[in-house]
């Protein structure tokens, strides 16, 4: 059986990512902090009391809310829930499976869900918009952040190295989010990926 390194050795990496520590390393060198450096003007705008995250890791994604925000921190992987809660001692942290969200509907005044929607089938990206629908409170807002398909050779080397499977273009993305958000702001920009940013509320 041929064993081919360049796949091992992703394989290797993607493991240690799972590392909370590693994980938090991986997001500053993927341009995270000119990523809130750009967002958080568009966001501070916005009053939310409760606020969840789908697949919010270790919980960067915190700082741009307000300290009396009740910020849930939820997803799929026990060791990243761990390493929120120890930053952030007493937090919130659900462990829970995106498309079946165990949080009390019209619950929330905002969801983000960033670096998400690119791991998701397309069955499972209309059940993830279909509950975040059901947590946000009228008027609720979503915050999308999501790396998108392009030709920049950075670009391709960090999909090879990103565990997400279903890449999408910026276009496809706006199509699926805004059949269920009203849409009032939609960016494309790059740092090393191509990103879309968007901001949406619930109709």
């Amino acid at each position: 059986m041929n064993i081919n390194p360049i796949t091992t050795l992703i394989g290797l990496l993607q493991k240690l990512a799972e590392h909370p520590w590693v994980y938090d390393r991986i997001q500053s060198l993927a341009g995270q902090t000119h990523t809130v450096k750009r967002i958080s003007p568009r966001v501070s705008g916005i009053l939310a009391k409760t606020v969840v995250e789908v697949g919010g890791g270790t919980g960067f994604w915190k700082r741009l809310w307000h300290a009396n925000s009740r910020y849930i921190c939820l997803d799929i992987e026990m060791p990243k829930l761990q390493g929120f809660r120890a930053k952030v001692p007493g937090g919130l942290a659900v462990l829970s499976d995106a498309t079946r969200m165990c949080i009390a509907s019209e619950s929330a005044d905002a969801v983000v869900c960033i670096a998400v929607l690119h791991h998701l089938t397309d069955a499972m990206f209309g059940q993830v918009l279909d509950e975040v629908q059901r947590i946000l409170k009228s008027g609720g807002h979503l915050i999308v952040l999501d790396p998108v398909l392009s030709e920049r050779w950075a670009g391709r080397l960090l999909w090879r190295l990103d565990r997400g499977s279903y890449p999408r273009r910026s276009g496809e993305l706006r199509e699926k989010l805004q059949s269920k958000f009203r849409v009032i702001h939609w960016e494309d920009y790059s740092v090393y990926h191509e990103y879309v940013f968007m901001i949406g509320v619930k109709r």
